[in-house]
């Protein structure tokens, strides 16, 4: 069983939904770095109990963002930030360099559209 590391952001987002017993085995998993072997030994119950507690509390997770969508808004901030960034930087640079207005609000004018984009 790979570890998809993805899980530990979501347990973050919505542990708290989860029962006691999925959020603890996926916090051991994820957050310990305990193998299932590990976490079987320490909570005395099989291998395969484990797997089968940590695979229900994925599948939890994985269907309350799908309904939530907090990753994907999330990822989506990301973005729109990488590009106010990246805007920023290039105005910044125009602006040490020469100044050029029409440059200047070129850029301004794809920041303010990115931002508008991601509200629809």
């Amino acid at each position: 069983m790979a570890k998809d590391l993805k899980f530990a952001s979501l347990l973050d987002i919505y542990g708290g939904v989860l029962t006691d017993k999925q959020r603890e085995m996926l916090e051991l998993y994820y957050n310990e770095d305990l193998s299932l072997s590990e976490i079987a030994a320490n909570e005395g119950i099989s291998r395969q109990g484990v797997r089968d507690s940590i695979k229900r509390g994925e599948d939890a997770l994985s269907d309350l963002d799908e309904k939530i969508g907090v990753t994907k808004m999330k990822e989506s901030y990301e973005r729109i930030l990488d590009i106010v960034i990246s805007g920023c930087d290039d105005i910044i640079s125009d602006c040490r360099s020469y100044t050029t207005t029409k440059s200047v609000i070129e850029k301004l004018g794809k920041i303010k559209s990115a931002i508008d984009n991601s509200r629809k």
